[in-house]
Protein backbone atom coordinates (compact mmCIF):
# COMPACT_ATOMS: atom_id res chain seq x y z
CA UNK A 1 0.00 0.00 0.00
CA UNK A 2 2.67 2.56 0.95
CA UNK A 3 4.78 1.53 -2.16
CA UNK A 4 1.21 2.36 -4.14
CA UNK A 5 0.75 5.52 -2.74
CA UNK A 6 4.56 6.53 -3.43
CA UNK A 7 3.78 5.69 -7.26
CA UNK A 8 1.05 7.60 -7.24
CA UNK A 9 2.46 10.60 -5.60
CA UNK A 10 5.42 10.29 -8.03
CA UNK A 11 3.08 9.86 -11.32
CA UNK A 12 0.77 13.16 -9.94
CA UNK A 13 4.11 15.38 -9.48
CA UNK A 14 5.39 14.14 -12.97
CA UNK A 15 2.52 15.19 -14.21
CA UNK A 16 1.97 18.38 -12.81
CA UNK A 17 5.50 19.04 -13.16
CA UNK A 18 5.16 18.16 -16.66
CA UNK A 19 1.75 20.60 -17.15
CA UNK A 20 3.38 23.56 -15.84
CA UNK A 21 6.50 23.06 -17.93
CA UNK A 22 4.34 23.08 -21.07
CA UNK A 23 2.73 25.86 -19.93
CA UNK A 24 5.74 27.85 -19.43
CA UNK A 25 6.95 27.06 -22.96
CA UNK A 26 3.51 27.45 -24.56
CA UNK A 27 3.54 30.49 -27.28
CA UNK A 28 0.81 32.52 -26.10
CA UNK A 29 -1.14 35.32 -28.48
CA UNK A 30 -0.60 39.04 -27.68
CA UNK A 31 -3.91 39.56 -27.67
CA UNK A 32 -4.75 36.70 -24.86
CA UNK A 33 -1.96 38.28 -22.82
CA UNK A 34 -3.34 41.77 -23.70
CA UNK A 35 -6.69 41.69 -24.60
CA UNK A 36 -8.12 44.59 -26.31
CA UNK A 37 -4.69 46.83 -26.30
CA UNK A 38 -4.05 48.84 -29.43
CA UNK A 39 -0.38 49.16 -28.39
CA UNK A 40 0.33 45.60 -28.27
CA UNK A 41 1.26 45.35 -31.69
CA UNK A 42 3.11 48.46 -34.39
CA UNK A 43 1.32 49.55 -36.88
CA UNK A 44 1.81 46.86 -39.99
CA UNK A 45 4.26 46.90 -42.33
CA UNK A 46 3.81 49.50 -44.91
CA UNK A 47 4.07 48.75 -48.88
CA UNK A 48 5.38 51.66 -50.74
CA UNK A 49 3.07 54.67 -51.33
CA UNK A 50 2.14 54.92 -54.95
CA UNK A 51 4.09 58.71 -56.06
CA UNK A 52 6.07 58.56 -52.95
CA UNK A 53 8.18 55.68 -52.18
CA UNK A 54 8.97 54.44 -48.94
CA UNK A 55 6.61 55.92 -46.29
CA UNK A 56 9.15 57.71 -44.72
CA UNK A 57 9.27 61.62 -43.14
CA UNK A 58 12.36 62.61 -45.22
CA UNK A 59 9.66 61.34 -48.46
CA UNK A 60 6.82 62.98 -47.00
CA UNK A 61 9.00 66.61 -46.61
CA UNK A 62 10.22 66.18 -50.57
CA UNK A 63 6.67 67.98 -50.87
CA UNK A 64 5.42 68.87 -47.43
CA UNK A 65 8.81 70.90 -46.42
CA UNK A 66 7.76 73.19 -43.96
CA UNK A 67 5.60 70.61 -42.36
CA UNK A 68 8.49 68.21 -42.22
CA UNK A 69 10.89 71.09 -40.88
CA UNK A 70 8.57 71.69 -38.10
CA UNK A 71 8.16 68.15 -37.34
CA UNK A 72 12.58 67.50 -36.66
CA UNK A 73 12.06 69.85 -33.98
CA UNK A 74 8.90 67.78 -32.41
CA UNK A 75 8.96 65.18 -28.97
CA UNK A 76 7.90 62.61 -31.94
CA UNK A 77 11.08 63.00 -33.83
CA UNK A 78 13.37 62.51 -31.28
CA UNK A 79 11.11 59.85 -29.33
CA UNK A 80 13.88 56.90 -29.46
CA UNK A 81 16.91 58.93 -29.68
CA UNK A 82 15.44 60.77 -25.83
CA UNK A 83 18.16 60.10 -23.94
CA UNK A 84 15.65 59.74 -20.76
CA UNK A 85 14.09 57.24 -23.20
CA UNK A 86 17.35 55.46 -23.87
CA UNK A 87 18.25 55.21 -19.89
CA UNK A 88 15.29 53.76 -18.80
CA UNK A 89 14.65 51.40 -21.85
CA UNK A 90 18.33 49.73 -20.91
CA UNK A 91 17.07 49.13 -17.64
CA UNK A 92 17.12 45.41 -17.21
CA UNK A 93 13.24 45.22 -15.61
CA UNK A 94 12.11 47.57 -19.37
CA UNK A 95 9.72 45.14 -21.40
CA UNK A 96 11.69 46.53 -24.04
CA UNK A 97 9.17 45.36 -27.62
CA UNK A 98 6.62 47.12 -25.81
CA UNK A 99 8.21 50.40 -25.00
CA UNK A 100 9.11 50.52 -28.57
CA UNK A 101 5.48 49.79 -29.67
CA UNK A 102 4.59 53.44 -28.80
CA UNK A 103 8.02 54.90 -29.72
CA UNK A 104 8.78 53.29 -32.75
CA UNK A 105 5.31 52.32 -33.63
CA UNK A 106 5.11 50.78 -37.29
CA UNK A 107 6.74 47.70 -38.36
CA UNK A 108 9.03 48.65 -40.57
CA UNK A 109 10.61 50.44 -38.09
CA UNK A 110 11.55 46.92 -36.00
CA UNK A 111 14.07 44.63 -36.91
CA UNK A 112 12.17 41.65 -35.61
CA UNK A 113 8.48 40.85 -35.64
CA UNK A 114 7.11 39.93 -31.54
CA UNK A 115 4.93 37.01 -32.22
CA UNK A 116 3.74 35.46 -29.11
CA UNK A 117 5.11 35.53 -25.59
CA UNK A 118 6.65 32.52 -23.69
CA UNK A 119 4.40 31.22 -21.28
CA UNK A 120 2.29 34.35 -21.38
CA UNK A 121 5.53 36.20 -20.22
CA UNK A 122 5.92 39.77 -21.07
CA UNK A 123 9.74 39.47 -21.19
CA UNK A 124 10.14 36.59 -23.18
CA UNK A 125 8.61 37.28 -26.57
CA UNK A 126 9.10 35.18 -29.54
CA UNK A 127 10.37 36.96 -32.12
CA UNK A 128 10.84 36.19 -36.16
CA UNK A 129 13.08 38.79 -38.66
CA UNK A 130 11.31 41.69 -40.53
CA UNK A 131 12.19 41.65 -44.12
CA UNK A 132 10.44 44.69 -44.66
CA UNK A 133 12.71 46.89 -41.73
CA UNK A 134 13.92 50.20 -42.92
CA UNK A 135 16.87 51.66 -40.96
CA UNK A 136 16.18 55.16 -42.10
CA UNK A 137 12.53 55.04 -41.00
CA UNK A 138 13.61 53.53 -37.39
CA UNK A 139 15.39 56.37 -36.28
CA UNK A 140 11.99 58.97 -37.45
CA UNK A 141 10.82 57.58 -34.49
CA UNK A 142 6.96 59.04 -33.77
CA UNK A 143 6.82 59.66 -37.91
CA UNK A 144 4.53 61.05 -40.45
CA UNK A 145 3.02 57.39 -41.38
CA UNK A 146 2.23 56.73 -37.51
CA UNK A 147 -0.81 58.99 -38.30
CA UNK A 148 -1.56 59.78 -41.81
CA UNK A 149 -0.19 56.42 -43.33
CA UNK A 150 -2.36 53.15 -43.64
CA UNK A 151 -2.56 49.97 -45.76
CA UNK A 152 -6.14 49.19 -47.46
CA UNK A 153 -7.61 45.79 -46.57
CA UNK A 154 -8.69 45.25 -50.49
CA UNK A 155 -5.98 46.99 -52.82
CA UNK A 156 -3.36 45.69 -49.73
CA UNK A 157 -1.84 49.48 -50.72
CA UNK A 158 -0.70 52.00 -48.66
CA UNK A 159 -2.20 55.18 -48.68
CA UNK A 160 -2.40 58.44 -47.15
CA UNK A 161 -5.28 59.77 -44.26
CA UNK A 162 -5.75 63.56 -44.40
CA UNK A 163 -7.74 65.73 -42.55
CA UNK A 164 -9.79 67.81 -44.64
CA UNK A 165 -9.71 67.03 -48.77
CA UNK A 166 -10.18 68.91 -51.30
CA UNK A 167 -6.44 68.31 -52.93
CA UNK A 168 -4.97 66.55 -55.64
CA UNK A 169 -1.96 64.58 -54.24
CA UNK A 170 0.08 61.96 -56.35
CA UNK A 171 -0.30 59.35 -53.71
CA UNK A 172 -3.52 57.37 -52.75
CA UNK A 173 -5.51 59.35 -50.10
CA UNK A 174 -8.96 58.43 -48.14
CA UNK A 175 -10.47 61.72 -45.71
CA UNK A 176 -10.74 60.84 -42.43
CA UNK A 177 -10.60 64.30 -39.55
CA UNK A 178 -12.13 61.67 -37.12
CA UNK A 179 -9.72 59.10 -37.15
CA UNK A 180 -6.38 61.99 -36.94
CA UNK A 181 -8.14 63.44 -34.30
CA UNK A 182 -8.96 60.35 -31.97
CA UNK A 183 -5.35 59.18 -32.73
CA UNK A 184 -3.41 61.02 -30.01
CA UNK A 185 -5.13 58.80 -27.13
CA UNK A 186 -3.85 55.61 -28.07
CA UNK A 187 -0.71 56.43 -26.39
CA UNK A 188 -1.29 59.41 -24.27
CA UNK A 189 -4.13 58.52 -22.90
CA UNK A 190 -3.14 54.82 -21.82
CA UNK A 191 -2.67 53.33 -18.03
CA UNK A 192 -1.81 49.54 -17.49
CA UNK A 193 -0.23 47.94 -14.74
CA UNK A 194 2.40 45.34 -15.92
CA UNK A 195 3.49 44.24 -12.20
CA UNK A 196 4.17 45.67 -9.22
CA UNK A 197 6.35 47.93 -10.23
CA UNK A 198 5.70 48.36 -13.95
CA UNK A 199 2.81 51.10 -14.72
CA UNK A 200 2.33 53.14 -17.77
CA UNK A 201 -0.16 56.34 -16.40
CA UNK A 202 -0.99 58.32 -19.32
CA UNK A 203 -4.35 59.81 -19.02
CA UNK A 204 -4.67 63.03 -20.60
CA UNK A 205 -7.44 62.10 -22.94
CA UNK A 206 -9.64 61.48 -19.98
CA UNK A 207 -8.35 64.47 -18.29
CA UNK A 208 -9.62 66.25 -20.97
CA UNK A 209 -13.31 64.73 -21.07
CA UNK A 210 -13.71 65.47 -17.75
CA UNK A 211 -13.57 69.07 -17.91
CA UNK A 212 -15.83 68.94 -20.06
CA UNK A 213 -14.00 71.02 -22.54
CA UNK A 214 -14.73 70.79 -26.42
CA UNK A 215 -10.80 71.63 -27.12
CA UNK A 216 -9.01 68.71 -28.75
CA UNK A 217 -5.24 67.72 -28.62
CA UNK A 218 -4.74 69.57 -31.96
CA UNK A 219 -6.00 72.85 -30.73
CA UNK A 220 -3.48 73.58 -28.28
CA UNK A 221 -0.98 70.96 -29.41
CA UNK A 222 -1.16 71.82 -33.38
CA UNK A 223 -2.22 75.29 -33.55
CA UNK A 224 -4.00 76.12 -37.02
CA UNK A 225 -2.12 77.99 -39.10
CA UNK A 226 -2.78 79.35 -43.07
CA UNK A 227 -0.58 78.22 -45.39
CA UNK A 228 0.22 75.68 -48.57
CA UNK A 229 0.30 72.16 -47.56
CA UNK A 230 3.38 71.95 -50.23
CA UNK A 231 6.18 73.32 -51.03
CA UNK A 232 6.05 76.77 -52.65
CA UNK A 233 7.03 75.46 -56.33
CA UNK A 234 4.05 73.15 -56.37
CA UNK A 235 2.00 76.52 -56.62
CA UNK A 236 -0.87 74.66 -54.26
CA UNK A 237 -3.24 77.48 -52.85
CA UNK A 238 -3.07 78.58 -48.69
CA UNK A 239 -5.48 76.59 -46.23
CA UNK A 240 -5.72 75.90 -43.09
CA UNK A 241 -3.06 73.84 -41.87
CA UNK A 242 -1.68 72.73 -38.45
CA UNK A 243 1.66 72.89 -37.01
CA UNK A 244 3.37 70.03 -36.37
CA UNK A 245 5.60 70.74 -33.63
CA UNK A 246 3.92 68.87 -31.81
CA UNK A 247 4.66 71.33 -28.35
CA UNK A 248 4.25 70.10 -24.85
CA UNK A 249 4.76 71.27 -21.22
CA UNK A 250 7.66 73.38 -22.81
CA UNK A 251 10.49 70.99 -21.75
CA UNK A 252 11.95 70.24 -25.69
CA UNK A 253 14.41 67.18 -25.91
CA UNK A 254 17.17 69.54 -27.05
CA UNK A 255 18.90 72.94 -25.59
CA UNK A 256 18.97 73.91 -29.68
CA UNK A 257 14.95 73.13 -29.71
CA UNK A 258 14.24 76.23 -27.14
CA UNK A 259 14.22 78.67 -29.98
CA UNK A 260 11.48 77.37 -32.12
CA UNK A 261 8.82 76.41 -28.94
CA UNK A 262 6.83 79.93 -29.23
CA UNK A 263 6.90 80.26 -32.72
CA UNK A 264 6.03 76.66 -33.15
CA UNK A 265 2.50 77.53 -30.66
CA UNK A 266 3.84 76.85 -27.42
CA UNK A 267 2.07 78.93 -23.91
CA UNK A 268 1.67 77.90 -20.60
CA UNK A 269 -1.64 75.85 -19.76
CA UNK A 270 -1.16 77.61 -16.18
CA UNK A 271 -1.24 82.19 -15.74
CA UNK A 272 -0.78 83.92 -12.28
CA UNK A 273 -4.23 85.07 -12.25
CA UNK A 274 -4.17 86.74 -8.91
CA UNK A 275 -1.82 88.07 -6.11
CA UNK A 276 -3.55 89.25 -2.77
CA UNK A 277 -0.93 90.10 0.32
CA UNK A 278 -1.51 91.70 3.79
CA UNK A 279 1.08 91.80 6.74
CA UNK A 280 0.71 88.32 7.85
CA UNK A 281 0.80 86.66 3.93
CA UNK A 282 0.56 86.16 0.49
CA UNK A 283 -1.58 84.32 -1.32
CA UNK A 284 -1.01 83.47 -5.08
CA UNK A 285 -4.07 81.98 -7.22
CA UNK A 286 -2.78 79.80 -10.12
CA UNK A 287 -5.83 79.00 -12.23
CA UNK A 288 -5.35 76.34 -15.44
CA UNK A 289 -6.50 78.37 -18.07
CA UNK A 290 -5.69 76.79 -21.44
CA UNK A 291 -4.43 73.39 -20.81
CA UNK A 292 -8.41 71.73 -20.09
CA UNK A 293 -6.56 68.57 -19.08
CA UNK A 294 -4.60 68.42 -15.51
CA UNK A 295 -1.28 70.02 -15.33
CA UNK A 296 1.05 68.96 -15.39
CA UNK A 297 -0.09 65.71 -17.64
CA UNK A 298 1.43 62.38 -19.34
CA UNK A 299 4.50 60.75 -17.35
CA UNK A 300 3.73 61.04 -13.63
CA UNK A 301 7.20 62.58 -12.53
CA UNK A 302 6.58 65.56 -14.41
CA UNK A 303 6.05 68.51 -11.98
CA UNK A 304 5.58 72.44 -10.95
CA UNK A 305 7.71 74.18 -9.19
CA UNK A 306 6.45 77.41 -7.43
CA UNK A 307 9.34 79.94 -6.24
CA UNK A 308 9.31 82.96 -4.47
CA UNK A 309 11.70 85.45 -3.71
CA UNK A 310 11.94 88.43 -1.85
CA UNK A 311 14.19 90.98 -3.00
CA UNK A 312 16.25 93.86 -1.82
CA UNK A 313 16.71 97.31 -4.16
CA UNK A 314 19.74 95.63 -5.13
CA UNK A 315 17.41 92.66 -6.56
CA UNK A 316 19.59 90.21 -3.92
CA UNK A 317 17.51 87.51 -2.58
CA UNK A 318 16.68 88.04 1.12
CA UNK A 319 13.65 85.08 1.26
CA UNK A 320 12.80 82.44 -0.69
CA UNK A 321 9.97 79.54 -0.54
CA UNK A 322 9.28 76.83 -2.43
CA UNK A 323 5.89 74.28 -3.33
CA UNK A 324 5.47 71.68 -5.84
CA UNK A 325 2.28 70.97 -8.19
CA UNK A 326 2.03 67.36 -9.49
CA UNK A 327 1.96 63.71 -8.02
CA UNK A 328 4.25 61.88 -6.03
CA UNK A 329 4.85 58.28 -6.35
CA UNK A 330 6.34 55.14 -4.51
CA UNK A 331 7.93 52.70 -7.12
CA UNK A 332 9.36 50.61 -4.69
CA UNK A 333 8.80 47.64 -3.80
CA UNK A 334 5.18 48.44 -5.64
CA UNK A 335 4.21 51.17 -7.47
CA UNK A 336 1.52 53.58 -6.16
CA UNK A 337 0.32 56.93 -6.53
CA UNK A 338 1.17 58.54 -2.79
CA UNK A 339 -0.34 61.89 -3.66
CA UNK A 340 -1.89 64.39 -6.40
CA UNK A 341 -2.68 68.07 -6.23
CA UNK A 342 -2.85 68.56 -9.92
CA UNK A 343 -4.81 71.58 -10.72
CA UNK A 344 -7.87 69.88 -13.33
CA UNK A 345 -8.99 71.45 -16.31
CA UNK A 346 -10.28 74.92 -15.35
CA UNK A 347 -9.17 74.68 -12.22
CA UNK A 348 -7.11 76.80 -9.44
CA UNK A 349 -4.53 75.87 -7.27
CA UNK A 350 -4.18 78.58 -4.25
CA UNK A 351 -0.80 79.01 -2.41
CA UNK A 352 -0.43 80.60 1.08
CA UNK A 353 2.88 81.91 2.00
CA UNK A 354 3.34 83.32 5.77
CA UNK A 355 5.05 86.36 6.35
CA UNK A 356 5.01 87.54 9.58
CA UNK A 357 8.50 87.71 9.75
CA UNK A 358 8.57 89.64 6.68
CA UNK A 359 12.44 91.63 6.10
CA UNK A 360 11.84 94.89 5.43
CA UNK A 361 14.69 95.48 3.15
CA UNK A 362 12.38 93.13 0.22
CA UNK A 363 11.05 95.55 -2.09
CA UNK A 364 9.53 93.52 -4.36
CA UNK A 365 9.02 89.90 -4.70
CA UNK A 366 9.47 87.35 -7.93
CA UNK A 367 7.68 84.35 -8.81
CA UNK A 368 8.54 81.65 -11.05
CA UNK A 369 6.73 78.50 -12.01
CA UNK A 370 9.36 76.03 -13.71
CA UNK A 371 7.99 72.80 -15.64
CA UNK A 372 10.47 69.85 -14.50
CA UNK A 373 10.54 66.94 -16.50
CA UNK A 374 14.01 65.40 -14.98
CA UNK A 375 14.63 65.64 -11.41
CA UNK A 376 18.66 66.02 -10.82
CA UNK A 377 18.59 63.02 -8.52
CA UNK A 378 17.49 60.94 -11.66
CA UNK A 379 19.61 62.26 -14.02
CA UNK A 380 22.66 61.52 -11.62
CA UNK A 381 21.40 57.87 -11.58
CA UNK A 382 21.34 57.78 -15.36
CA UNK A 383 24.85 59.11 -15.25
CA UNK A 384 26.26 56.30 -12.95
CA UNK A 385 24.41 53.48 -14.74
CA UNK A 386 25.20 54.74 -18.42
CA UNK A 387 27.53 51.51 -18.85
CA UNK A 388 24.10 49.28 -19.56
CA UNK A 389 22.83 52.41 -22.09
CA UNK A 390 23.76 50.84 -25.98
CA UNK A 391 27.07 52.43 -27.21
CA UNK A 392 25.29 55.28 -29.16
CA UNK A 393 23.36 56.72 -27.07
CA UNK A 394 26.33 55.98 -24.08
CA UNK A 395 28.26 58.97 -23.95
CA UNK A 396 25.18 61.62 -24.43
CA UNK A 397 23.70 59.57 -21.14
CA UNK A 398 26.85 60.85 -19.46
CA UNK A 399 26.99 64.44 -20.33
CA UNK A 400 22.55 64.16 -19.91
CA UNK A 401 23.11 67.78 -17.80
CA UNK A 402 25.06 69.49 -20.36
CA UNK A 403 22.82 67.85 -23.72
CA UNK A 404 19.39 67.67 -22.17
CA UNK A 405 16.78 69.79 -20.57
CA UNK A 406 15.63 68.98 -17.10
CA UNK A 407 13.21 71.79 -16.99
CA UNK A 408 11.60 75.05 -18.22
CA UNK A 409 10.67 78.37 -16.60
CA UNK A 410 6.99 78.91 -17.88
CA UNK A 411 6.04 81.64 -15.84
CA UNK A 412 7.92 84.69 -13.95
CA UNK A 413 6.03 87.42 -12.38
CA UNK A 414 7.35 90.07 -10.41
CA UNK A 415 5.33 92.45 -8.54
CA UNK A 416 6.35 95.07 -5.53
CA UNK A 417 5.44 94.31 -1.56
CA UNK A 418 1.47 95.24 -1.79
CA UNK A 419 0.94 93.38 -5.04
CA UNK A 420 -0.09 96.40 -7.07
CA UNK A 421 2.58 96.83 -9.61
CA UNK A 422 3.58 93.89 -11.15
CA UNK A 423 5.60 92.87 -14.63
CA UNK A 424 5.76 89.87 -16.22
CA UNK A 425 8.06 88.62 -17.99
CA UNK A 426 7.70 87.58 -21.95
CA UNK A 427 7.83 84.14 -22.91
CA UNK A 428 10.73 84.41 -25.43
CA UNK A 429 12.89 85.91 -22.97
CA UNK A 430 12.10 83.29 -20.62
CA UNK A 431 12.86 80.77 -23.33
CA UNK A 432 16.08 82.57 -24.37
CA UNK A 433 17.22 81.95 -20.57
CA UNK A 434 16.07 78.53 -20.86
CA UNK A 435 18.50 77.67 -23.45
CA UNK A 436 21.54 78.27 -21.00
CA UNK A 437 20.23 76.50 -17.82
CA UNK A 438 21.04 73.59 -16.88
CA UNK A 439 19.56 70.68 -14.58
CA UNK A 440 16.36 70.83 -12.34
Amino acid sequence: MKRYLIISFSSVFTLLTGYFVFQSQREVSLEEVFPGKIWVRPIENLPDLKGVGAPTARNCGNCHTEIYEEWKLSTHANALSDLQFQSELAKPSSPKWICLNCHIPIQNQRETIVTSLRGGNYFEPIEIPNPKFNADMKEEAITCATCHVRVDPNTKESYVIGGSGGTSPPHPIQINGEFLQNRCNDCHNETYTLNESLICAFQTGTELKLADSQKTCANCHMPEVKRSFVKPSLNRPNRNSHRHGFVGGGVPKSFAFYKDQVRLGYKPGIVLSKISINEESILLTIENQFASHHVTSGDPERFYRLILEGLNQKGEILYQEETKIGQEWEWSPNAKKISDNRIHGIGSFEWKIDLKERNPSIVRFRFQAIHVRLKNITSDYMQQTAEIVPLSFREKVRQIKDLYPHSSIVLESIFDRKGKERSDTKLEELFKRNAKRKGE
